[in-house]
């Protein structure tokens, strides 16, 4: 087809220029649909990696971000869409896809699960890694005073948090703390009286957990608190895993009801927490109420933080309600849970 101009036919490169006008685009990306292209890349190889995390630390470091990679991904596909850049376009979807798949389950229903009626002791926990070089203990008594907590297990506990902790003791005269310097530390105060039960855990006493069993208004409820290391230093993936390892067989020798809760460092989409929770038979206290990410609160919105703070519960046991806490100067925030325990160890899912 000839490309006329007012003065006749239009040479070569006038006609590329009408076509490519036509096309709306330029034959050659620009630096920016280059860099959109990139981070597309780049979301594909992390979206793979995040599903090999059984290989090694870095690969099971990937599969913490779910909900990054489908924001990033959408947006993504959303600008390759306004520049007609098909291909990447469909490598964006692809990633949205994967990753939407992922956090799906996790979606928040609105309600909390129907009562049935039944009744049951109600017991209400807080779980509270308070990060050990914070010294905000006014904010976290002021959250235990606003939510009335039954039990509140206290994680990073270190001497000047214990001395801090001395304040419960009027509301919540059972109670176990166990400081450490290191970020190792555990407490756990209750309203009701408790008995310690023996626990054994790879590191022992350097990385202390508390087994309790919570003796409420006739009946008594299994409580396991655990805070494995990050696995991000050398060695401590494999602590991670088999503290993870050991908990999981504890409690399987435990009675129901049970619970176990704490900053398990790890999210619900790794292989591992995904080995716990099915070895356990436990159920995850976010189903239902969304995602409830709790770290790094620096970070400053909830989309851009992960939940690595758990309480997972036996099956005779109806979630009321679960939410997270306001901020009370940690790089975490407080995980509060409200259960419904009836006797006799019957289910009470909806």
């Amino acid at each position: 087809m000839a490309c006329r101009s007012s003065g006749g036919i239009a040479t070569r490169r006038g006609c590329s220029e009408i076509v490519t006008l036509s096309s709306g685009r330029s034959s050659a990306p620009t630096v920016f649909e280059h860099v959109v292209q990139g981070v597309v890349a780049i979301l594909l190889v992390l979206t793979a990696t995040s599903c090999l995390g059984r290989l090694n630390k870095y690969l099971e470091l990937t599969s913490h971000f779910r909900v990054q990679y489908f924001l990033a991904s959408s947006a993504c596909a959303l600008i390759c869409l306004t520049l007609a850049d098909w291909w990447w376009v469909g490598g964006a979807l692809l990633s949205v896809a994967i990753n939407l798949l992922a956090i799906a389950s996790w979606r928040r229903t609105g309600d909390a699960p129907a009562d049935t009626g039944i009744g049951g002791q109600r017991l209400k926990l807080a779980l509270m890694n308070v990060y050990r070089r914070n010294r905000k203990h006014e904010a976290f008594l002021r959250c235990i005073e606003r939510h009335q907590p039954d039990v509140v297990v206290v994680q990073e506990v270190t001497d000047s948090w214990a001395q801090a902790l001395e304040a419960l003791s009027q509301e919540y005269p059972f109670f176990e703390v166990l400081p450490r310097e290191d970020g190792s530390g555990i407490a756990f105060h209750s309203r009701f009286p408790f008995e310690r039960l023996p626990l054994a855990l790879p590191e022992g006493d350097a990385r202390p957990g508390i087994l309790a069993r919570v003796h409420t208004q006739g009946m008594s409820v299994s409580i396991l608190s655990i805070h494995p290391r990050a696995p991000i230093l050398r060695g401590h993936f494999e602590l991670r895993n088999n503290v993870l390892s050991a908990a999981a067989t504890c409690l399987q020798e435990l009675p129901d009801p049970k619970i176990c809760i704490g900053d398990l460092n790890t999210s619900p989409w790794s292989p591992f927490f995904q080995d716990f929770a099915e070895k356990t038979n436990l159920e995850n206290v976010r189903e239902g109420f969304g995602l409830l990410p709790s770290w790094p609160t620096f970070m400053g919105f909830g989309w851009l933080m992960i939940p690595i703070d758990h309480c997972l519960v036996s099956s005779d046991m109806r979630v009321v309600k679960a939410q997270t806490g306001e901020r009370i100067g940690s790089d975490h925030l407080p995980l509060i849970v409200e259960l419904e325990i009836r006797k006799g160890g019957a289910d009470l899912s909806p």
